[in-house]
């Protein structure tokens, strides 16, 4: 009879461990996990061998660590479309204000997710707590900690490249291997490589005044001037004929903005070379302060992101930290009155970097309800792409504004440019968001516009129909003044990197040609 207890409490625990799978998975269809024999059998081994502990702070342990990554796994793939990768998992921890936001603005979307991991989490705590008369053994929970074990030595041996997630096994089969790469080369540093330092020469700055726009999840897919078939960018299209504006596809230099900064502002190219970053040779900022430019940052996001960016090169660094009140009363648009506000020197590099177009998209509406539009409800994908082509809307009358602003503040020998930290996936293979290594993430717009300037300065982006992050990067160097030599670099090869750089972390290899941009197989830092 007491064995009664112990198969109880397996089935009751098995049910809640796999119930996002059942539900989520093969009911409701928002997640593309599935139940196979292994994957149940494994479950079912588990928690019966689990039914055998009889320490209680090993079993609240064990259901504490369950929760917890279960908790970070099914949102992942619930608003993603994809299991999450180990790479990610930090972000779950020092990215609690964006999911926070995130998570607010889906809630019509999202309660049924999270419906189902409380009814998850209340079977694994009640098939723990009302089953006590069940036969215990001293030794099970050395079991456990073998199981638990098993996969991070495997993670160590194997490498990270072994631990790939499968997008049609259960949550939990994913989160331990997930989480057992995560754990064992989370700390791991980038292996040195045989790069050699990169070189600069200096020469008489091209123009006085440099204004680099850093966008927010802006794709060029999305947006009319691109091809879109919404109208959405009615201000950028009235400067398609304009001589002194032209524009190109650009591809991002990472799949998040945190890591994506690091690399833009360092001019960083090859996969692992994080003496790039450390001794900030070819850091924009450190570049302008050389050439007498007086820096600036305007920031609407956290300061945190600009972390290894060079901003000890920085002469005034506002982040939405200083200007709270402002955007929270105006949204992006305060960084145009701190823009107006700003100490001017003779030679001025200024950054502005973005936060509309992050979701929630229509964050936008709260500042100008009329610009909003109506959406239609049909699906996920259709209601993403409608409130992110609004959001685009919104994003070309923010620019008119800006460079309206520019020009009196600038009126003579300016360029200003243009790209986005990231592009976005929504809806195309089932995938949403961006964090994830795929083609769409890393399509962002480039534009330049000179003003009051010579119009040959904005030649080389007009003769390249496709350029890079580091393409770009080189370019604002050249307009400073600064041109940056790196030896290591290929005439067609370029990378996308991940969203941790200071690890293994995985890269996206892709080349362009007059046909566009050809992406490779996926690699890790340290394969060879």
């Amino acid at each position: 009879m007491v064995l009664i207890q112990n198969l109880i409490f397996t089935l009751i625990v098995s049910l809640g461990i796999l119930l996002p799978d059942l539900f989520l998975g093969h009911i409701s269809k928002l997640l593309t996990c599935t139940v196979p024999l292994t994957n149940l059998l494994g479950v079912i081994a588990f928690s019966a061998t689990l039914s055998f502990v009889r320490n209680k702070w090993a079993l609240a342990a064990v259901a504490g660590l369950i929760i917890l990554t279960q908790t970070i796994q099914v949102n992942h793939w619930a608003y993603f479309g994809a299991s999450i990768h180990s790479q990610d998992i930090s972000k779950a921890f020092v990215e609690l204000d964006e999911i926070t936001q995130t998570g607010a603005s889906l809630v019509h979307q999202l309660w049924s997710v999270w419906l189902t991991l409380l009814a998850s989490y209340g079977l694994i705590i009640s098939g723990m707590l009302y089953t006590k008369k069940r036969k215990q053994l001293p030794f099970a929970w050395v079991l456990i900690v073998l199981a638990l074990g098993i996969t991070p030595v495997l993670a160590h041996i194997k490498g990270p490249s072994s631990f790939y997630t499968k997008p049609t096994y259960t949550t939990i089969y994913n989160s331990v291997r997930a989480f057992s790469d995560w754990i064992v080369h989370s700390k791991s540093t980038v292996k040195s490589h045989d790069y050699k330092p990169y070189t600069v020469t200096y020469s008489a700055p091209k123009v006085k005044n440099v204004v680099l726009i850093m966008g927010e999840s802006l794709s060029s897919r999305y947006m009319h001037l691109y091809g879109y078939n919404q109208p959405n960018t009615p201000y950028l299209d009235s400067l398609k004929n304009n001589p002194n504006f032209t524009y190109a596809k650009g591809v991002s230099s990472s799949v998040s903005t945190r890591t994506c900064l690091q690399l833009f502002f360092n001019t960083f190219h090859n996969p692992g070379f994080v003496e790039c970053i450390r001794k900030k040779d070819a850091n924009l900022f450190r570049l302008a302060r050389h050439q007498g430019y007086k820096t600036f940052v305007l920031s609407a996001q956290n300061e945190k992101l600009f972390h290894d960016t060079g901003t000890e090169f920085v002469d005034v660094f506002a982040s939405e930290k200083e200007m709270h009140q402002a955007l929270t009363q105006k949204g992006d648009e305060a960084l145009l009155d701190n823009l107006a506000a700003l100490e001017l020197g003779d030679k001025n590099f200024i950054v502005i970097h973005l936060r509309h177009i992050h979701c929630p998209f229509g964050a936008y509406a709260k500042y100008h309800p009329e610009l909003a539009v109506t959406v239609d409800h049909k699906n996920r994908a259709s209601e993403t792409q409608q409130e992110y082509s609004n959001a685009i809307a919104y994003h070309d009358y923010w620019v008119k504004q800006c460079i309206e602003r520019v020009q009196k503040i600038l009126p003579t020998d300016t360029v200003v440019l243009f790209t986005s930290d990231h592009g976005q996936l929504l809806g195309e293979r089932g995938l949403f968001g961006h964090n994830q290594m795929q083609p769409e993430v890393t399509d962002v717009p480039v534009w330049i516009l000179a003003i009051g300037a010579n119009n040959a300065l904005i030649t080389e982006i007009k003769n390249h129909p496709i350029y890079s992050h580091y393409d770009l990067g080189k370019h604002v160097a050249s307009l400073l003044g600064a041109t940056i030599s790196n030896p290591n670099e290929h005439p067609t090869l370029q990378y996308v990197h991940g969203s941790e750089i200071y690890s293994a972390y995985e890269y996206m290899p892709w080349e362009k040609s007059a046909q566009g941009v050809a992406f490779l197989e996926n690699r890790w830092v340290g394969q060879n």
